[in-house]
């Protein structure tokens, strides 16, 4: 019974092993090195209508009727919402709690954590301890304003929970170098100067 048990053994190993490499095909390496893919969302041009949240927007009539150095006092005149701390000694911004804070519907705070600001669609994150220096928004270079009131958190990131004020300059329409200035004077021998 000893020699019948190892027949069968033998049989069960040599049988097994067959089965096995049949249900196991040898790996085949079929992967494919692709080149680099970059993928960039653009931003059509929608009618003002079809946008499902509140947008204001300054246009360059309005900026160069005021004949406002800065953007700033223009804005909080001409948008809805949006509430910007007065100037103070050191400018707008310069620490928290001091002014130039920007909320939007109540949401923001010091110095501009909630409100984000682009120019041209690029964030300003950098500036005088952590946030834009609202100082250097300067009407002069200016095209547009575009504020977004409201969350707009999923398009722009964390920091736009109270909205998203975007600068848009000038473009260059001609080639070759343009220079523009602005001088003003005013009561009590004020007077300012810009020049891009």
């Amino acid at each position: 019974m000893s020699r019948f048990t190892f027949i069968l053994f033998a049989c069960f190993v040599v049988f097994s092993t067959g089965y096995a490499d049949e249900n196991n095909p040898p790996q085949v390496n079929d992967s494919i090195r692709l080149e680099e893919v970059i993928v960039t969302g653009t931003l059509p041009k929608v009618n003002l209508r079809n946008v499902p949240m509140s947008i204001s927007i300054v246009t360059e009539r309005q900026i160069q009727t005021r004949l406002e150095p800065s953007l700033l006092p223009l804005l909080t005149e001409e948008v809805p919402g949006l509430y910007i701390t007065q100037r103070g000694v050191m400018g707008y911004g310069v620490a928290a709690g001091a002014a130039g804070g920007m909320s939007i519907r109540g949401i923001g705070g010091s110095p501009t954590s909630g409100v984000l600001v682009l120019i041209d669609g690029h964030p300003q994150y950098m500036g005088l301890m952590g946030h834009p220096l609202a100082d250097s928004y300067q009407s002069l270079m200016t095209e547009r304003v575009e504020v977004v009131r409201g969350p707009a958190s999923v398009l722009y990131g964390s920091n736009a929970m109270g909205g998203v004020i975007n600068i848009i300059t000038k473009k260059q329409k001609q080639n070759g170098l343009h220079n523009s200035a602005q001088l003003m004077y005013g009561t009590y021998n004020t007077f300012s100067a810009e020049a891009s």
